[in-house]
């Protein structure tokens, strides 16, 4: 018991602080990960359990490259698992594994801390002191709706442990565990979270090196590591990057000018229900509450305090410094310093950093701080007093932070969404089901004025939206979509709100919803064709089909002049259409097409016309699609702005569009030599962290 104590209580004490979601039903946790996060695991899970690659995504926004969206975790080896696990258990309890993934990774956390106060000369009381302020303090017990921010957040201690080994020899196999867990962190899909570990280690580096305690050469090799784990995870980040580059995310620049956590929320290290964020309907602030809770227990607080304050400690001043410079960062734009450097750094910079996210590197810190005082203060005590301080720490955590709004809710108040029902209506989902699949693919459908759930849970309950809400959406379409919406450029979620617009049948939107009735529905010819619980649904007869034939191209030159031409009066989608590059040579006629096969990431098309037509679709163009024709390979064009569109000469032919992404083979090539140097670097002496908790185990007994 002695050599397992540490391990057994830091697997134990997450499934206490998540008893109620794990095992008392009934209860789940909430907010994104079951309303963002789920819907884009279901895909990848369904996708995965027919044999397929989740490449394409036609549920959202006309369509989008759901793989190259790392939130997604298609290449995160234990969301791979989840996966797995729940196709095997028939795929109707995924959310569960997912919060068994959230709560696995704690863990994980856990450990890892524990392992790095131990190198740190900690004892084995003092150790899991620390490691539970870590575990279970203010990050995971506040962020845990965030899937890929608490997945990248317990690799931190690693790559902290992995910098310290180093510090004390440079060996290869902890560059490549230090390259590991940066590559982990991540593919786990919250880059927010990966820069505060990149950035934490290099400090950590820095302090090292610079106070005499490492060579001057570790800042180095830890940049070599952050390379290393590049091209490591390149076959998910070289898809990111091309997305990045075609989505309004490179515009979030554009109206983020500041960031962080208020500097407010620093009474939550004393009083953490200060606002009275445990009970959500009685907050008003004007904060969001998850980052109001900075609680790292009162013992916890004392001991970091204590820790950051021994002189005789020679660890206390680095890690000191380093949660001190976490802090600022964490405070982003709420200190004087930061309002004054936020505006300044580049704007590629700012839109891909979220400030507050350096909380989980303020509390590894707050962590590594307590397990110093407490070896400190109480390592030369009786056992039972190391012990009894170490569980007062976790005690304190559990008993303050488990079952609060931020972690726990419960499914009669908020029932979600699932397979089978839209906020807990089972009527809902199946009518507008039976609607949208009268036809092959399916209708989509819009919002006028009703749930956003429509649009973020498309890959979850497979009706097929004109919208979305995504970080990643994409540029094109979301200019197309604007000319129907209105908003900002770098908007990710609008709703409908010019009704007869032509654009709306562009896109084959069949059916409008609303909570309320559409005042302008019939000056705008659409035809209400019933109620389902909460909202009207109104038909648009004059929706294309997704694909169709036209007999004009209008030549554009860039996306501005195709909105332009979309925007005006006179302009008919069903006659002609705009066409980017060389003007195809079109001619009168009559035409047919029907659809042979639809999937995700193939279409299969029938067309027979009495001369060169021009074949239009309402699905997303996008780099990776090619189009075939009879067999062999034919150029697809860009139309009306930001869909795909070919050619198609007289006679009866066989069209195929395919998405078959290049940037995804050389992604997987880097990533299979780079992960092949890590083979090569960890075989002779596969030790690392095994070797070292049977050294923490001995040293124990």
């Amino acid at each position: 018991m002695r050599r397992t104590l540490p391990l057994v209580v830091l697997l134990a004490t997450p499934l206490v602080f998540f008893r109620q979601v794990l095992f008392y039903g009934g209860h789940v946790i909430p907010w994104d990960l079951r309303y963002y996060h789920l819907p884009l695991a279901d895909f990848v899970a369904r996708s995965l359990a027919r044999g397929e690659l989740p490449l394409w995504s036609p549920y959202v926004y006309c369509g989008m490259p759901l793989y190259a969206n790392l939130t997604a975790q298609t290449f995160y080896p234990p969301a791979l698992l989840t996966f797995t696990l729940s196709n095997l258990t028939g795929g109707e309890r995924l959310l569960y594994w997912l919060e068994w993934q959230i709560v696995l990774h704690v863990v994980a956390a856990g450990i890892f801390a524990f392992l790095l106060l131990r190198k740190l000369g900690c004892g084995p009381a003092a150790a899991l002191a620390g490691a539970s302020v870590f575990q279970l303090g203010s990050f995971f017990a506040s962020q845990a709706q965030h899937l890929g921010a608490v997945n990248a957040a317990a690799w931190l201690p690693l790559s902290w442990l992995a910098v310290v080994e180093l510090a004390a020899r440079i060996r290869w196999n902890w560059t490549a565990a230090l390259a590991v867990s940066l590559t982990m962190s991540l593919l786990a899909g919250f880059p927010a979270v990966t820069a505060v570990a990149a950035a934490s280690s290099l400090l950590l580096a820095l302090l090292l090196a610079t106070t005499g305690r490492a060579r001057k050469a570790l800042p180095g090799v830890v940049v070599l590591a952050l390379v290393w784990a590049a091209a490591l995870a390149a076959v998910q980040l070289l898809p990111t990057a091309e997305l990045a580059r075609l989505s309004v995310a490179r515009y979030r620049a554009d109206f983020l000018d500041r960031g962080g956590v208020p500097a407010a929320a620093l009474i939550s290290l004393i009083l953490p229900n200060y606002y009275g964020i445990f009970d959500l309907a009685k907050y008003s602030g004007p904060w969001e509450p998850t980052f109001l809770y900075l609680y790292c227990g009162i013992p916890g607080l004392v001991l970091a305090l204590g820790g950051a304050a021994i002189r005789r400690n020679p660890h206390a001043a680095i890690y000191g410094a380093m949660t001190l410079i976490s802090a600022l960062g964490m405070l982003g734009s709420s200190t004087p310093l930061g309002r004054a450097l936020f505006p300044l750094l580049p704007a590629a910079v700012r839109s891909s950093v979220y400030p507050e996210f350096a909380m989980v590197s303020f509390g590894l810190g707050m962590g590594v701080l307590a397990g110093l005082g407490a070896q400190t203060f109480f390592g030369q005590a009786s056992a039972r007093l190391q012990w009894s301080v170490a569980a007062l720490a976790a005690v304190d955590l559990v008993w303050t932070g488990s079952g609060r709004p931020m972690n726990t809710t419960s499914l009669a108040a908020e029932p979600g969404l699932t397979r089978e029902h839209f906020d807990g209506n089972r009527e809902v989902l199946e009518r507008l089901r039976a609607l949208v699949r009268r036809s092959v693919p399916p209708d989509r459908i819009d919002t006028v004025n009703d749930s956003m759930n429509w649009a973020m849970g498309a890959h979850l309950t497979e009706v097929p939206t004109a919208g979305g809400n995504d970080p990643f959406a994409l540029i094109r379409y979301m200019e197309i979509r604007r000319l129907l919406t209105g908003g900002e450029r770098w908007g990710r979620y609008y709703q409908v709100r010019r009704v007869d617009s032509p654009v709306l049948d562009l896109l084959n939107v069949r059916y409008l919803l609303s909570r309320t009735p559409i005042e302008s529905a019939a000056a705008a010819g659409l035809m209400h064709v019933g109620q389902l619980p909460g909202r009207e649904v109104y038909e648009n007869p004059e929706a294309l089909p997704r694909f169709f034939l036209v007999r004009r191209a209008r030549p554009v030159a860039s996306l501005e002049e195709a909105v332009a031409l979309l925007a005006s009066p006179d302009f008919d989608p069903r006659a002609a259409a705009t066409v980017e590059g060389t003007l195809p040579r079109l001619a009168p006629g009559a035409g047919r097409l029907a659809v042979v096969r639809y999937r995700p990431r193939e279409v299969e098309l029938d067309v027979e016309t009495d001369g060169p037509a021009l074949l239009v679709s309402s699905e997303a163009a996008y780099p990776g699609w090619r189009a075939y024709l009879d067999g062999r390979p034919h150029p697809l064009l860009v139309v009306n702005g930001a869909f795909r569109g070919l050619v198609v000469p007289g006679g009866r032919h066989r069209a195929v569009m395919r998405f078959q992404p290049g940037i995804l083979l050389w992604g997987a090539a880097v990533s299979a030599a780079a992960w092949l140097g890590v083979a090569l670097g960890l075989a002779p002496r596969v030790k690392s962290l095994s070797a070292i908790i049977r050294r923490s185990a001995a040293t124990t007994a």
